[in-house]
């Protein structure tokens, strides 16, 4: 069987195309993964990257949502000094960040109230970190990359640490231990 000269090159332009297609799918998948680890979020690399938009001073964007237990959460809600965290299952950074905002958590000033957690992706899946959380933190959940919670704190890259006061930004970091103590007064 011999196969025409036209059908192989079209065989030939068609497997360019393929590679070229998954490389630029490759690429991409990079891109997603170094913000979700913390690195490559604006602000810097590794040690001092913000992984939220919002600068020093500016206010939450408004969300009203449901908490896993049932409660309303707003921006409202977010008086006195509030730590907040986004986290998501299966995030290396994030498993590796759970222990020291739990302990920073446990210590927040208001409890439990003046603690919010995010946890992306769907309820299902962030079980263990819910059990984890929950005890120390109001738990919401968010399902999509783009939803209004990630657009009301501005995340671009996970894991996100964030000290509030009265609703406005206080300071942002991929580390729960480079978030001040304390809001200033």
């Amino acid at each position: 069987m011999s196969y025409s000269a036209a059908a192989v090159t079209l065989i030939g332009v068609l497997s360019l195309i393929n590679i070229a297609l998954t490389l630029g799918i490759v690429r991409r998948l990079g891109d997603l993964q170094r913000p979700a680890a913390g690195i490559g979020a604006p602000g810097g690399s590794g040690g001092d990257a913000r992984p939220m938009t919002l600068a020093p001073g500016a206010k939450v964007g408004p969300f009203e949502v449901t908490s896993v237990d049932g409660g309303a959460v707003s921006h409202t809600d977010l008086t006195g000094p509030t730590l907040v965290a986004f986290l998501a299952p299966g995030c290396q950074a994030c498993d590796f960040a759970v222990p020291s905002f739990l302990e920073r958590a446990e210590q927040a000033p208001g409890g439990r109230d003046h603690v919010l957690v995010v946890i992306m992706g769907t309820p299902k899946l962030g079980m263990e970190l819910r059990e984890k959380l929950a005890p120390v933190a109001r738990v919401l959940t968010e399902e999509v990359e783009a939803g209004p919670l990630v657009q009301a704190f501005g995340v671009i890259g996970l894991p996100a640490f964030a000290l509030l006061s009265d609703g406005r930004m206080v300071s942002s970091h991929t580390e729960p231990e480079q978030i001040p103590d304390v809001a200033p007064a």
